[in-house]
């Protein structure tokens, strides 16, 4: 469970950061925070689902 919310929030984040990077740094920061906290929402709920 904890693997799977670590890459999830990893690659979400990461994402994030991809997106708000042409915004500048403090917006690129923030929408990558935000992906990272939906990782962990989305990391738990696959391993929720299933079963881990």
């Amino acid at each position: 469970m904890k693997l799977l919310i670590f890459v999830c929030s990893t690659l979400l984040s990461y994402v994030g950061w991809y997106l708000g990077d042409p915004l500048g740094f403090i917006w690129a920061f923030f929408i990558s925070s935000f992906g990272a906290l939906l990782g962990v929402y989305v990391g738990w709920k696959l391993a929720r689902h299933f079963g881990l």
